[in-house]
């Protein structure tokens, strides 16, 4: 299921991103590649030059979208679930990037076709003074109550971890797992929030010497996007809900895992709704009423990075896609580059080590006087002076749900709920079909060496 969930995402992301970014009929597009579209090219030689550009590289995109779709498919059946997801993982970054090639290589053969065309920048920035900062359409009130709204179920949870509204948890009672989940999914509206407002205060875009036309078209434009937001909102709100409830009610994990499988196809469906809309208002307004091109493609890297000293601004439109980016010139947003790169560098060698601690056997060491398990470092110290009560069992009679650490196929560590008892301290390799419970200084551990013959080694010393 997880690696189902892996597929989900990225399957949809692509499909959306080849529609958004590889126009079919390129005549009626306002930009081609990230370059603006031009009356130029549109006129004898250009028109099948540019022509034989795009159909080019949305060949080449098309080439790319199966293979990623076929790699997709087939990691599916990848029998170790470690290995599958340490794949998918690394695979989503290198598809993502390579997706964007022919896009880069478009982008930068237009621009070479300008220069061959005599086609020079013209510095211009078009403003409507009669509409300039006085169009908005995002409501306001709608977006935070909903945004209220989902701090009302975070407190709830929180009250109820905290024993202050007598809700019982059961095994979670003061885990503060619920609050932890519900927040994963709300926490994410704090990001929608202020992205939502940045994106209604943009500069209005110019396509006509017609005020009411750049009236009519900012207005749409800002309102399709506000319905987005809102759309959004509201989705991580009943996800948070519904989390919450299944971990009150009847904690089954594979439920957790659906629910996260429709939480993503209900922000792709969101997406694509989104995208439908924004591209229907530009094939209404810039095919029929566009009038004004400001020129400004030498600003814009590859059509995807906004670099302009002269803007003073820190956020911009995004050419193509949904929202906005950055100007890289800002010093903020040169800061924000640096940080997502080293985000980015940080994930990958995030990837980096779970691979190598998924490859890493565990290891229970007895020095005498002491139970040391071991994995990249010693993970627990169990003195045994300290040790009170050891039992010996089968790994399928637990129940064991994880509030914080590490579960895979051959790795189960850090601290879970066992079998309705919290803070269980777990050093376990599932595989080996056996364990030891421990309870040594207050504590309980489960714990199971290597392989079966050491654990039933480890506890016939112990016992």
């Amino acid at each position: 299921m997880p690696g189902l969930i892996m597929f989900i995402c990225i399957v949809p992301t692509i499909l959306i991103m080849y529609f958004l970014m590889y126009p079919r009929n390129w005549k009626t597009k306002k930009r081609i590649y990230g370059v603006n579209n031009r009356e130029e090219f549109q006129t004898g030689e250009s028109e099948a030059f540019v022509d034989g550009i795009v159909k080019s590289h949305n060949r080449w995109a098309g080439v790319l979208m199966v293979i990623i779709l076929v790699i997709a498919t087939g990691l599916l059946f990848v029998p170790s679930l470690n290995i599958k997801m340490l794949l998918y993982s690394i695979f989503i970054y290198v598809s993502l990037v390579v997706f964007n090639l022919p896009f880069m290589l478009g982008n930068s053969e237009l621009k070479k076709y300008k220069k061959v065309l005599g086609i020079v920048p013209e510095r211009v920035l078009y403003a409507d003074l009669k509409t300039a900062g006085a169009i908005h359409s995002l409501n306001r009130t709608a977006l935070i109550l909903a945004n209220v709204a989902g701090v009302v179920i975070i407190l709830v949870t929180l009250l109820c971890d905290l024993q202050i509204i007598p809700l019982n948890l059961g095994m979670f009672g003061g885990s503060f797992v619920c609050t932890a989940i519900a927040s994963i999914f709300v926490l994410m509206n704090f990001i929608i929030l202020p992205v939502a407002f940045m994106v209604d205060n943009y500069r209005n875009e110019v396509i006509s010497e017609d005020s009411d036309i750049n009236t009519n078209y900012n207005r749409a434009k800002k309102r399709i996007f506000s319905n987005y937001m809102l759309t959004v909102t509201w989705i991580d709100n009943v996800m948070a809900l519904a989390a919450v409830m299944i971990f009150l009610f009847s904690h089954i994990e594979i439920l957790t895992v659906i629910l996260t499988g429709v939480y993503l196809l209900a922000i792709m469906g969101a997406t694509a709704v989104f995208a439908k809309n924004s591209m229907n208002l530009n094939k209404r307004y810039l095919h029929d009423e566009a009038k004004l091109v400001e020129d400004d493609d030498d600003y814009w890297i590859l059509g995807m990075f906004y670099y302009n000293p002269k803007d003073k601004r820190l956020n911009v439109e995004k050419r193509v896609g949904v929202g906005g980016t950055i100007n890289i010139a800002h010093p903020a947003g040169k800061f924000i580059m640096g940080l997502v790169a080293a985000i980015i560098v940080a994930s990958i060698l995030s990837l980096v080590a779970v691979g190598i601690m998924v490859s890493t056997p565990i290891q229970v060491i007895d020095t005498g006087d002491t139970i040391v398990c071991h994995q990249l470092w010693d993970e627990y110290k169990i003195k045994k002076s300290e040790v009170t009560s050891v039992e010996f069992g089968d790994i399928k009679d637990l129940t064991a749900i994880r509030t914080a650490g590490t579960a895979t196929e051959n790795l189960a560590k850090g601290t879970y709920v066992v079998n309705g008892q919290g803070n269980c301290k777990l050093f376990m390799n599932p595989q080996v079909g056996k364990y030891i419970k421990i309870t040594a200084a207050g504590k309980t551990y489960y714990i199971s060496a290597g392989t079966l013959k050491e654990t039933e080694a480890l506890y016939e010393e112990l016992k």
